[in-house]
């Protein structure tokens, strides 16, 4: 093998140094060890990916490339999907198969310390402030993006691709905290201390409660009834 010549596609995904990053079954201490490294390595290349694009997407925002924005919102989005679908796949796992890797291999780890997770909590809200001073340029205001969307449709776009990264971003903690449900339930704490039952309390939190709030207010004016 030490006198194997890579091809042009290993050399650039550098797959010898990528498929080295887990453990050879002699290592493992249970066959879904490979499985769990896997999916949770791929998250963190992803969410790399998020952040980047939230830095591309901060400089059109303030550029006013707001076609460009949407796309890449849109992009973000879809990645955040992605996470959430391939959860699923840890849903095969058994518990009881779990539990030997929870208790022999994966020490004090949590999710929590997940430094791709961490950075998205942070780079997502930060997003906020240039679309603020987008508006505060264009001098339009939320209710009136919300109320006549078809007058400032570029705005309305870049509006709806946030409002959609927040949804999908909901949805992954929805769908995570499932998981826990499932693998290990919902009555016991994290291997970090934290009652599992909080996640639920994250599958709700918005990114941009500011937009989510002017749908409520959009209903309430259109139809009082609604209160």
């Amino acid at each position: 093998m030490a006198d194997k010549k890579l091809t042009d596609y290993e050399k650039y995904i550098r797959t010898e140094e990528l498929l080295a990053l887990q453990k050879s079954p002699d290592q493992m201490v249970h066959p879904d060890e490979l499985l769990f490294q896997v999916i949770h390595q791929q998250m963190e290349l992803w969410l790399k990916e998020v952040c980047f694009e939230c830095e591309r997407i901060t400089g059109q925002i303030d550029r006013e490339e707001l076609d460009q924005a949407s796309h890449y919102l849109h992009r973000v989005s879809m990645t955040l999907d992605h996470l959430a679908r391939s959860l699923g796949i840890l849903e095969t796992m058994p518990p009881a198969d779990y539990h030997v890797i929870r208790l022999t291999a994966l020490g004090k780890g949590s999710g929590q310390e997940s430094p791709g997770f961490n950075a998205v909590l942070e780079r997502l809200p930060g997003l906020w402030p240039n679309y603020q001073a987008l508006l505060e340029r264009r001098k339009a205001t939320l209710p009136e993006i919300f109320r006549e969307p078809h007058k400032r449709w570029d705005l309305w776009n870049v509006t709806q691709a946030l409002m959609g990264v927040d949804e999908s971003f909901q949805s992954w903690r929805y769908h995570h905290f499932h998981l826990v449900r499932r693998i290990i339930g919902d009555q016991v704490k994290s291997l970090k201390g934290v009652p599992a039952s909080m996640l639920a309390q994250t599958t709700t939190e918005k990114v941009y409660p500011q937009l989510w709030q002017a749908v409520n207010d959009l209903t309430r004016a259109v139809s009082p009834q609604y209160g």
